[in-house]
């Protein structure tokens, strides 16, 4: 039965409803049923059962036939199923992806979204990172060799990718372009992580775990992305004025309130 329903599950997952995939496996198990003996074994009504079977054959999914005025019914060939709806898919795609871009947006501005835990807030920054073509500005003492693989094909691609951190971590091998503030009086435990990223001025997140549980935003709003662009930026020009002019250079610029 736990079998059965996985099977069930991943069907409702390529597109048949709950009663398409409890007919269509009664097929793959009894295939030359007809319509009577699948009611049975289902226990559904034969309106029910005759109306899925209509559905499947109209989809391509299986094939009826006469024998002896009864018509009986099999699913086609699992490699044809497969293989068809594979090619339907990769079709399908790609004219959405291509279509929908093309979209024209609403003048409206654009939504901030809540991120409401760590994974919440990786799985985003990857997405963000796959869709980087030029540049990516980091902010974070979070471990970035979790996302190892992701910074790896960034560099294959060609994206400059700029981090500042407070933290002396060596992230050469992942092609990221590092730069170091620890004499900054920053203040942060190993508990506590953040992370602020802008990709090519399309995407930010801003995110941390300051408040007990992980959680952030995500947003395509303009404005907040060249906020946290500048941020990042102005982080890198501070470091690199402490380090011509000295540490003191913090007393004459940080303001009294």
């Amino acid at each position: 039965m736990i079998e059965n329903e996985k099977i069930l599950e991943n069907l409702e997952k390529i597109g048949f409803g709950r009663k398409e995939a409890e007919v269509f496996l009664e097929l793959i198990k009894n295939p030359g049923s007809n319509g009577s003996q699948i009611a049975k074994a289902l226990g559904y009504p034969r309106t029910t059962v005759y109306q899925n079977l209509d559905i499947l054959q109209k989809k391509g999914y299986i094939n009826s036939y006469l024998d002896k005025e009864i018509t009986l019914y099999e699913a086609i060939d699992l490699n044809e199923l497969f293989e068809n709806y594979k090619k339907e898919v990769s079709t399908a795609t790609k004219f959405l992806k291509d279509e929908l871009n093309k979209v024209e947006v609403s003048g409206k501005q654009k939504q901030f979204y809540n991120l409401n835990s760590f994974e919440d807030v990786k799985d985003r920054f990857r997405n963000i990172l796959k869709r980087a073509e030029k540049i990516v500005y980091i902010n974070t003492n979070l471990d970035l060799f979790e996302f190892e693989k992701d910074f790896k094909r960034l560099k294959e691609k060609g994206v400059r990718v700029i981090l500042f951190s407070f933290n002396k971590i060596d992230y050469d091998s992942l092609g990221v372009e590092t730069y170091i503030r620890d004499s900054f009086n920053f203040n942060i435990t190993n508990s506590e992580k953040r992370i602020m990223v802008a990709v090519d001025l399309f995407a930010a997140i801003i995110a941390s775990n300051y408040e007990g549980e992980f959680c952030g935003t995500y947003s395509e709003n303009k404005l907040l992305i060249n906020i946290v662009t500048e941020h990042i930026k102005n982080d890198i020009h501070l470091m690199k004025l402490e380090n011509r002019f000295g540490k003191d250079i913090n007393k004459i610029i940080t303001l009294d309130f």
